[in-house]
């Protein structure tokens, strides 16, 4: 989305400096200095690995015409160089986000959650998208840079924006709905994910809560019922408010739910919904998904046409059939409810061979660390997951736990060296096997993936 230096000038309430007539121009704005290669405004960023402001020359020299800095980074300005000088940054790029979102007509979903956020998110603008105009938050732009980075690209052009809402800490979510304004929230649900910033489960709650808090008498908020602390949320909440669940007491509900081999099948009002998903846990993100759908007018056939395009974006229980063996590729993150669910789904899949979890740390969940690992453990075992392999110093625990709780020691290992993993786990493969990979993101389990795909490959040569 275009703007011209005077619209930036009032809504960052900056100071606009060497500017003349042609500069009324609307320019797009560029926050990177190595993707510039054209007329553009360059908004010079401070962040905890950079600063924006370091690379004011160069934008210039790519092609930018204008910069947005901070009066303590002047000198870093070019002579002559148009810019508008604010007092913070980033502060001011809320501010443009916030101001251009009041002129705009669309209905904006925003979605936070301890987990599921992004599946749900896709879900939801999959379901819609039968009918209407979609758009929706780009990967993990969810933060307090990345949605006034989405924002400023939505236009009018679109009926509906589906936003995820990010935080680490308490008060976040609550700045980022001053911003987005949304009509329409989902807290897909509460968990131990980041634990250690938000400083436990109850001010993890609180902060989600901001977004229940935040939305408008005319909204809608959806919540799961199987969420424990639903009514606490629901209690926030100043709007109606729609429970998604399997009993008969939620507004909507699933009176069937069955997998047919890597779709999920769910039955809510006697209508048919499939969903290319791993597992049965995914039932409440399609629950929510459907939820929002039929408040925003769609019918239940447009509805299932949408969602029966959703595809898994990859590492996130992915599902890949390599003929030797499957893999479910769920590295993207993990928490430790996610992460008992897919050893779930991974204990109810159909198959002749074994199934084998191969699991990294789950990292930033503070003093519940050690009951999370556990947790896992336990769930392996309770599913029939066959073999179990951890990478990490604090998944020694979910195998440590596993062997308590019944799993042959022969079937267990821990590795703190990538390749001893692989090399185990080259031991454990046979034909038909399935193979769970999940891990925080910074333990790279995407790595085992494509050793798997690999191992694949050249099976299927030397055959």
């Amino acid at each position: 989305m275009p703007f011209n230096l005077s619209e930036i000038t009032t809504a960052t309430q900056g100071h606009l400096l060497n500017a003349d007539q042609q500069d009324s121009q609307p320019l797009r704005i560029e926050t990177d200095s190595r993707r510039i290669s054209g007329p553009c405004i360059f908004w010079a960023l401070r962040g905890e690995q950079f600063d924006g402001h370091e690379f004011i020359s160069a934008a210039v020299k790519a092609g930018a015409v204008a910069c947005v800095v901070e009066d303590s980074h002047q000198s870093h300005v070019p002579q002559d160089t148009p810019c508008v000088v604010v007092a913070d940054s980033t502060l001011a790029l809320a501010d443009l986000a916030r101001w251009h979102r009041s002129r705009l007509k669309v209905k904006v979903v925003g979605i936070t959650g301890s987990f599921g956020k992004t599946t749900t998110r896709e879900m939801v603008a999959a379901a819609l998208s039968a009918r209407l105009r979609v758009f929706q938050s780009k990967k993990n732009f969810n933060n307090h840079i990345g949605l006034p980075l989405c924002l400023l690209e939505l236009t009018d052009d679109y009926d509906v924006a589906v936003l995820e809402l990010g935080a680490s800490g308490v008060g976040e979510i609550e700045g980022l709905c001053e911003i987005a304004k949304p009509d329409l929230g989902i807290i897909t649900g509460i968990g131990r994910a980041h634990s250690k910033g938000f400083g436990g489960i109850e001010k993890t709650t609180v902060a989600k809560g901001e977004l229940a808090a935040a939305l408008p008498t005319s909204g809608r908020l959806f919540l799961t019922s199987s969420e424990p602390r639903h009514g606490q949320l629901a209690g926030l909440a100043r709007c109606p408010v729609t429970f998604v669940g399997t009993q008969i007491s939620d507004d909507v509900y699933a009176s069937h739910v069955s997998m047919r081999g890597a779709r999920l099948l769910i039955v809510v009002d006697s209508h048919e919904y499939t969903v290319s998903v791993a597992g049965p846990h995914f039932t409440r993100n399609v629950l929510l998904a459907i939820a929002v759908a039929r408040e925003l007018g769609l019918s239940p056939d447009e509805i299932s046409q949408g969602l029966s395009d959703f595809q898994p974006a990859p590492g996130r229980c992915q599902v890949r059939d390599l003929g030797a063996w499957t893999v479910i590729d769920d590295t993207y993150n993990a928490s430790p409810e996610a992460m008992v669910a897919a050893c779930q789904a991974l204990g109810r899949w159909p198959t002749e061979g074994h199934r084998i979890l191969v699991c990294g740390d789950m990292l930033e969940l503070g003093t519940d660390s050690l009951s999370g690992h556990q947790d896992v453990g336990i769930a392996a075992v309770e599913a029939g997951v066959d073999v179990v392999l951890s990478y990490g110093m604090l998944a020694r625990t979910v195998v440590e736990t596993a062997l308590s709780a019944g799993l042959l020691p022969e079937n267990a290992g821990s590795f703190t060296d990538l390749d001893e993993l692989l090399e185990r786990l080259k031991s454990e493969l046979h034909l038909g096997d399935v193979v769970l990979v999940k891990g925080s993101r910074s333990m790279r389990m995407e790595r085992v993936v494509d050793w798997l795909v690999n191992e694949a490959e050249v099976m299927r040569v030397d055959v």
